[in-house]
């Protein structure tokens, strides 16, 4: 019977001659999800035999990953600012980058997790964003909008999954259904080419929404559809946030300089402007 150890080996050096990226980690995160534990026990069971019933499943999980289904959708879920999310073909994975937009809102914007604010999430996807910003801010109010009713699903599974009555949904294609004012709108809205779509890893461009990623005007479509409204719906004080693509925040910062003068484009950990912001 194989063992644990071996049967990672073998996965990972199969993962890496078919191109699927960080083949070790994703091998350990498969086999972790069939056998129920976390990844870092698995250090502990190196020497353990796998069943038959263990090794079909685990097979079955391959097949789907060789194929370059996101992890996220095999497991089912994704760890997203400290909660974790269901994830699934019904809205974008939630990346890395927008965890970088929460932090960016939770210590720069409003860092007092106790205060009182009214939050707008346009484009809530999942409802990563808004489900992160409504566990920080547990005395605020958080309201998510989306066009998709598919993605409104998933982000009111993923609200009720952590508990948080704070937050709210609601069908808007942007502003169109939105009133009122608040303290902070986020937004990470499509904002690909299709030269860049046409370019991206098979796990986004086959399997995540096209309408979630790509915009027209070189991506910036829906960036400038936003940030021409946003100014109405913002409270005395008030900020913004957007995440867009390489290259996108200082245009829209030179564009909007007369509505939002004290916008800003903000660096990514890798040191890439990512975020048009109001700070």
């Amino acid at each position: 019977m194989q063992t644990v150890l071996e049967i990672i080996n073998k996965c990972a050096e199969y993962f890496g001659q078919k191109g699927v990226p960080n083949p070790k980690i994703d091998a350990q995160l498969l086999l972790a999800s069939v056998l129920g534990c976390k990844r870092l026990e698995l250090f502990l069971r190196f020497d353990q035999p796998l069943t038959e019933a263990q090794l079909s499943q685990f097979r079955a999980l391959v097949k789907r990953r060789e194929k370059r289904e996101p992890l996220q959708h095999i497991l089912g879920q994704v760890e997203f600012f400290g909660l974790k999310l269901k994830s699934d073909k019904r809205a974008l994975v939630p990346r890395p980058e927008t965890e970088e937009l929460c932090e960016i809102v939770t210590t720069r914007m409003f860092a007092d997790a106790s205060a009182s604010l009214d939050v707008l999430d346009l484009g809530t996807g999942s409802g990563a964003i808004a489900a992160a910003l409504a566990n920080f801010y547990k005395a605020s109010k958080v309201l998510g909008v989306d066009k998709s009713d598919d993605a409104l699903d998933l982000a009111k599974e993923n609200l009720e999954l952590c508990g948080l009555a704070n937050a709210t949904l609601a069908q808007s294609d942007w502003f169109s259904n939105v009133t009122g004012k608040f303290d902070i709108i986020v937004a990470n809205p499509p904002y690909l080419s299709d030269a860049e779509v046409n370019s991206a890893q098979e796990e986004v461009k086959v399997y995540d929404p096209l309408t979630a990623l790509r915009a027209d005007d070189d991506g910036l479509a829906d960036l400038r559809k936003i940030l021409s409204s946003a100014k109405d719906y913002l409270k005395e004080g008030g900020k913004i946030i957007c995440e867009c693509g390489l290259g996108q925040p200082e245009i829209l910062v030179r564009e909007f300089a007369e509505l939002y003068p004290q916008a800003i484009a903000l660096n990514d950990s890798s040191k890439r402007l990512r975020f048009f912001a109001t700070i």
